[in-house]
C-alpha cells in the first residue's frame, strides 16, 4: 500500500468525522509522524551496540610477555564495571575512560591505548569487553504492570509487554490469563526460533560427517533468508564451517611439511650408509693386506692396529646411521598417525555435537508441545480473554511506541510486536484514538 494511501485510510478509520482542514492538518502530522519513526528505526537497524549509563561492562586485560612467554593479566583492570550517567568508566590505574558513543571494539582499543601509555609498556596490551548486564527498560501506559524490567539481548515488544503483564485489561483474572497466554506465545516463537537454529547447526554438523566442502542448508531455512536473523544465522555457520575447516588443513599441512621432511632425511641417511658401506669394503681390503704383510714380516703390527681401528670406527658410524634411519622412519609413522588424530578429533567432536543437537531438538519439541498445550488450555478456561489479545493486535486499537535515544537526541518510534527493543528503551502503551493530539505534538518537533 502507498504512504499516501495509508494516510487516507488513516483520515477515515482513526480520526472520524470532522471539518476537512483539521482532517488535512492530522494527516499531515501523520506523515511527518511516520517519517521520523522510520527514518529513526533505520537508523538503528544493523548497527552495532553502544553501551550506555547503567550498563555493566566485563573487562579483561591481558599483555603477552614475550621474556617469559606468559600472558600477564592486569588484575586491577579485569572485572566487572558500571557506566556513570555521564558515560564514563571509572577504573583503576588509567582513571576515567569515556565510553559514550564508542562501541565495545573502540573501548577495548582506549583502555588498550590509556594503559600503554599510563605505564611506559613497549607494546599496547589487549583488552577484552563484553556487557555483563544491560540498563534496564521502562514499560508504561495500558499495561498491567508499569515498571521498570531487566533487559535481555533479542527481546521484542510483544515479550517486553508480557514480561509487564499484557496490555489493555485491568480485571486481575484476565491480565493474569492473558500474560500467560503471551508467555506462551513468545516462548513459542523462541522456540521456533531455536528450532531453526538448531537446524543451521545440524545442517553445519552433516557436512563436517559427511566430508562437504559447504553446508548445504534445509529448505525450511533457506526459504526465510530474507529475514536478516536467519540469514546471518546461516552466514554465521558457514563461517563456522570453513574456520575449522582451515583449521584443520592447517594442521594437516604441518603434519605433511614434517613428513616431507623425515623421508628427505631417510634418503640423505640411507645415502651416508651406502658410501660407509663402500669405506668399510675398502678398510677391510686395506686390513687383509696389512694382516698379510705383518705375517711375512714386512710391516709392524702398529699398521695392523691402526687399520683394525678404521674398520671399527667405520663400522660404528654405519650402525650410529642406522639407528638414525630407524628413528627417522618411526617419527614418520608417527606423524601418520598425528594425521589420522587430527581427522578423527574433528570427527569425534561433530559427533559429540550431533548427539548434543539431537538432545537439544527432543528438548525443544518436547517445550513446544507443553506451550501449545498450555495455550490450548487457556483458549478453554477464557476464550474471550485470548480472543481479546488476538484483537489487540490490530494496529489500530493500540498505539505502540518506543522512547528511544538515537544519535543523541530522544526520538518516538511506532513499533509493532515483533520490533526489537534496546537497553534504556521506554515502551509506552496507550488507545490510539487518543493519539491525534500527540502525533501532532511530536511531528511539530
Amino acid at each position: 500500500m502507498r504512504f499516501s494511501s495509508i494516510c487516507d485510510w488513516v483520515k477515515r478509520q482513526w480520526f472520524g468525522s470532522t471539518s476537512k482542514d483539521t482532517l488535512n492538518s492530522k494527516v499531515a502530522a501523520c506523515s511527518a509522524f511516520l517519517a521520523i519513526a522510520i527514518a529513526a528505526g533505520g537508523a538503528q537497524a544493523g548497527e552495532e551496540y553502544v553501551p550506555g549509563p547503567q550498563d555493566t561492562l566485563k573487562i579483561r586485560v591481558y599483555e603477552w610477555r614475550p621474556s617469559t612467554m606468559t600472558a600477564f593479566e592486569w588484575a586491577p583492570l579485569s572485572g566487572e564495571f558500571v557506566v556513570s550517567s555521564a558515560g564514563n568508566l571509572s577504573l583503576p590505574i588509567i582513571g576515567t575512560v569515556p565510553v559514550s558513543g564508542k562501541t565495545l571494539e573502540q573501548i577495548s582499543e582506549t583502555i588498550g591505548q590509556r594503559l600503554q601509555s599510563e605505564v611506559g609498556l613497549q607494546k599496547r596490551p589487549s583488552a577484552s569487553v563484553e556487557i555483563s548486564s544491560y540498563r534496564p527498560l521502562f514499560v508504561t501506559g495500558l499495561v498491567a504492570t508499569p515498571g521498570k524490567y531487566n533487559y535481555n539481548p533479542g527481546l521484542t515488544v510483544i515479550q517486553a509487554l508480557s514480561m509487564a503483564g499484557g496490555i489493555g485489561s485491568t480485571d486481575a483474572n484476565v491480565i493474569g490469563l492473558q500474560r500467560d497466554a503471551l508467555s506462551s506465545r513468545g516462548q513459542m516463537r523462541e522456540l521456533e526460533a531455536e528450532r531453526l537454529g538448531l537446524l543451521a547447526r545440524q545442517a553445519r554438523v552433516d557436512a563436517v560427517l559427511s566430508g562437504a566442502s559447504s553446508v548445504t542448508f534445509p529448505a525450511e531455512l533457506v526459504s526465510k533468508a530474507k529475514d536478516p536473523r536467519f540469514s546471518r544465522m546461516m552466514e554465521e555457520e558457514q563461517s563456522l564451517f570453513e574456520t575449522r575447516e582451515r583449521s584443520m588443513m592447517t594442521e594437516i599441512d604441518a603434519l605433511n611439511r614434517a613428513k616431507v621432511l623425515a623421508n628427505n632425511q631417510i634418503a640423505a641417511l640411507k645415502e651416508k650408509s651406502a658410501s660407509l658401506a663402500k669405506q668399510i669394503e675398502l678398510a677391510g681390503k686395506d686390513l687383509n693386506s696389512v694382516n698379510k704383510l705383518v705375517s711375512q714380516g714386512l710391516t709392524v703390527t702398529a699398521r695392523q692396529l691402526g687399520a683394525n681401528q678404521n674398520v671399527a670406527e667405520l663400522e660404528s658410524r654405519n650402525l650410529d646411521v642406522s639407528l638414525a634411519t630407524l628413528k627417522t622412519e618411526q617419527d614418520l609413522a608417527k606423524v601418520d598417525q598425528d594425521i589420522a588424530d587430527v581427522h578423527n578429533r574433528y570427527r569425534v567432536n561433530a559427533l559429540t555435537e550431533a548427539a548434543e543437537l539431537r538432545d537439544r531438538f527432543a528438548s525443544n519439541a518436547e517445550k513446544a508441545k507443553t506451550e501449545r498445550e498450555q495455550l490450548k488450555n487457556l483458549q478453554i478456561r477464557a476464550p474471550s480473554a485470548i480472543a481479546s489479545i488476538a484483537e489487540e493486535k490490530d494496529p489500530f486499537t493500540f498505539l505502540m511506541t518506543i522512547n528511544r535515544v538515537v544519535d543523541g537526541s530522544m526520538r518516538t518510534l511506532v513499533v509493532n510486536d515483533n520490533d526489537p527493543v534496546l537497553p534504556g528503551d521506554v515502551i509506552r502503551v496507550e488507545q490510539r484514538e487518543e493519539q491525534s493530539a500527540a502525533v501532532s505534538d511530536v511531528s511539530s518537533n
